[in-house]
């Protein structure tokens, strides 16, 4: 009998570790949900520094570095050792001109020339904003342009949660004036706009607590040398192919030749008329 109250007990602790998951799971979404809606702050709100106030932060740098690949991968690292968001990361090289060189006697040596460059956007605790703008401005070997930027929200904030809690009271009844659809349409729309004003609640807190990283990150141009066959010697023909074709060509244009001067007849016969003319009338005056 004992052994099956050991099997019996196995199914309902786990049933009773999913139920308080599901609990906590539960407790900690209404918290979320509270807070788009809160008017409640622990600390002065006179003090524009004030910890509470509503202050989202916002940096942007563009800067070159030695190496571009290796600079993305440790920002991506230390974005992701401080559990931030990497949104957006890209690389890309901007092509130059390609020139080709001769090389040997059926190769040539193709340069094109690129710059590596990398886009990022990063979203990082509010905290370590700091810290990592400076490794990466350490990281560079020159610095385009750092900009840094923090927008107070606190009034948006406390204008959204305020007209919640005013719409919660506010409401109209069937009466003589307004029907019964007209109530649902009016109490829809109500909800609808204070689902977006709790919405945009949770975006400020969103933006509070994790600031957005823009990068830019370019490199000194580089080459890309390679060894490439000459068109021109591999698709040039034989020497027998190109004699017999020198050859046909040649009689092409002895052809051409003999056709044209054919064409000139009428020319020729007009000429010899003249000549015959002009020496009859110049024996007539010797004579």
């Amino acid at each position: 009998m004992r052994p099956f109250l050991y099997y019996l007990l196995v199914p309902v602790l786990t049933l009773a570790a999913c139920q308080a998951g599901e609990h906590h799971a539960a407790r900690e979404a209404a918290v979320y949900d509270a807070a788009a809606d809160s008017t409640t702050f622990s600390n002065d709100m006179a003090a524009l520094n004030s910890p509470s106030r509503k202050r989202v932060r916002s940096a942007n740098v563009r800067c070159r570095v030695p190496d571009v690949f290796t600079a993305t991968l440790q920002l991506e690292q230390a974005v992701n050792g401080m559990s931030g968001i990497v949104v957006e990361s890209s690389l890309q090289n901007s092509f130059g001109p390609v020139q080709d060189l001769p090389y040997t006697r059926d190769s040539l040596k193709r340069v094109q020339l690129y710059t590596p460059t990398a886009f990022l956007t990063l979203r990082v605790p509010a905290a370590g904003l700091d810290s990592v703008v400076g490794m990466l401005t350490a990281m560079a070997s020159f610095v385009d342009h750092r900009s840094m930027k923090e927008e107070d929200r606190t009034l948006a904030y406390l204008s959204n949660a305020l007209k919640n809690k005013a719409s919660g009271s506010a409401g109209i009844t069937p009466g003589k004036q307004h029907t019964p659809l007209d109530v649902a349409a009016y109490q829809d729309a109500q909800k609808a706009k204070a689902i977006d004003r709790k919405i945009a609640n949770l975006a400020i807190l969103d933006d509070v607590n994790y600031a957005t990283f823009t990068v830019q990150l370019f490199q000194a141009q580089r080459a890309d040398i390679q060894v490439v066959v000459n068109p021109d010697r591999i698709t040039r023909a034989g020497f027998g192919t190109a004699v017999l074709t020198a050859v046909g060509n040649g009689a092409d244009m002895l052809r051409e030749t003999v056709l044209f001067i054919l064409q000139l007849w009428p020319f020729v016969l007009l000429a010899a008329i003249g000549w015959v003319i002009y020496k009859k009338r110049r024996f007539l005056a010797m004579h």
